[in-house]
């Protein structure tokens, strides 16, 4: 089912005998109303999976940056057919119980928040076992013509988890900044990049991004 830590339990999409599944579609995303999600979803099959498999989106977040897109994330893949769970990393204590894990964090200091760090390295072994997708939200997008690459580089912890863990694949995604969040040095740093302050969350690329993890579920190319 889709949960959130601090909502109500809502419909669940599964496939049966080849029906349609009927989306959650969140109505709080920029870009994406209600109608938008029922007639992007029209049609759609889960005709590759037996079962849908149970997936955790869990994330740690400083602001609620973070927690939007896992949320978008996971209605994306309810929309395809998966039973999907979002939770913050401090509140759950038990992986063994998903199929997939899809485990984010905001980036500070070229660190994740520690709680994510922590949740990765206390579950490492069981997360190794299962299909794990990773993802950072940092002040710029692995897609940035100029600092694109720098950015897969982090969180630094990001070549232990790699190593340890073995993920599907690892995005990183452009979040929102609010000048009043960051000292003057850092601005102008920031702005001399290319920056732009506000919310910068590219949705079309979340959703591809969850699209792609759909297909990997489904057995898709």
């Amino acid at each position: 089912m889709y949960t959130a830590s601090t909502g109500p339990v809502v419909r669940v999409a599964t496939r049966a005998m080849g029906l349609g599944i009927g989306p959650y579609c969140p109505t709080s995303h920029a870009g994406q109303s209600a109608s938008d999600c029922s007639a992007a979803f029209n049609g759609r099959r889960l005709e590759h999976v037996a079962e849908a498999p149970n997936v955790v989106v869990a994330y740690a977040t400083e602001h609620g940056t973070t927690k939007g897109i896992a949320e978008r994330l996971a209605s994306k893949l309810v929309e395809a057919g998966a039973r999907v769970e979002v939770r913050p990393v401090d509140e759950l204590d038990d992986v063994t119980k998903y199929d997939v894990a899809i485990v984010g964090s905001g980036v500070y200091s070229q660190h994740w928040i520690p709680s994510a760090t922590e949740f990765l390295r206390a579950n490492s072994a069981e997360l190794a076992t299962r299909r794990v997708w990773l993802f950072s939200v940092g002040s710029f997008g692995d897609t940035h013509r100029g600092i694109g690459k720098l950015m897969k580089r982090e969180p630094k912890e990001i070549g232990e988890f790699r190593a340890a863990i073995h993920p599907q694949d690892y995005r990183v995604f452009a979040g929102a900044i609010e000048r009043h969040q960051w000292p003057l040095p850092s601005r102008l740093f920031y702005l001399a990049l290319g920056g732009r302050f506000g919310d910068n969350r590219d949705w079309p690329e979340i959703d591809a991004w969850a699209q792609s993890i759909a297909r990997t579920l489904s057995g898709t190319p």
